[in-house]
């Protein structure tokens, strides 16, 4: 990896942690009853969040392309807030002595993903464009499912599934374009930091399911 890639990785880091700290303060505050409010009926909170995913991102890089820091700043403030919340929503599950357990577990396991995502971009050498693609079928299948499931909730499983896989392709897919144009540093990091989280958070369901058993 050469520097600007390196810049690209600290500053997704940056904006993880951030998240995750915000995570933990949310799941203090009342704001943490929204997830499981929206999700009551599940479609209705996939709609949500994928929307705030989907506009934070479309204004963080938009505000790049336009040199509008203001812009950038509100969509990447945007991203930590819907992360922020749904992750909120998931460690309130649990009590507050088992944050760090919780989090540092999802933590370890969602960078072995992403150390995984970068060796197979950068030791095979392949093409990984269409990932993104790919990785974007995985989400319109999710949501199909995801309706379905609202009314028949085995196949929520799926969708649970479904997502994880379409974060981890997205990953793969962020990695490969930072290998490709490493020269932006800052959409590069915002597009690293979006996909590690949405692994990030998907993972944490299953972590907070083996806390709250035990």
């Amino acid at each position: 990896m050469n520097s600007d890639e390196l810049k690209s990785i600290g500053l997704s880091t940056g904006l993880v942690l951030v998240n995750v700290a915000l995570m933990a303060v949310i799941a203090v505050t009342p704001l943490s009853q929204i997830t499981n409010l929206l999700f009551g009926v599940p479609i209705i909170g996939m709609v949500v969040f994928g929307a705030g995913l989907m506009a934070g991102r479309w204004l963080a890089k938009k505000g790049m392309k336009q040199d509008n820091t203001g812009l950038a700043v509100a969509g990447t403030g945007l991203l930590e807030i819907t992360y922020g919340v749904f992750g909120g929503g998931i460690l309130a599950l649990v009590s507050t002595s088992l944050f760090p357990i919780a989090l540092g577990l999802t933590a370890v396991i969602t960078t072995a993903i992403a150390a995984g995502a970068a060796l197979l971009v950068y030791v095979t050498g392949r093409n990984f464009r269409s990932w993104g693609k790919y990785s974007n079928y995985l989400f319109m299948g999710a949501f199909g499912t995801g309706l379905i499931g609202s009314a028949f909730p085995p196949l929520l499983l799926v969708t649970f599934i479904l997502v994880l896989i379409g974060f981890i392709v997205y990953l793969v897919y962020e990695i490969w374009r930072m290998k490709q144009r490493p020269g932006r540093v800052v959409m590069n990091g915002i597009g690293i930091y979006i996909a590690y989280m949405g692994v990030f958070v998907e993972i944490l369901q299953i972590v907070i399911s083996m806390l709250a058993e035990e």
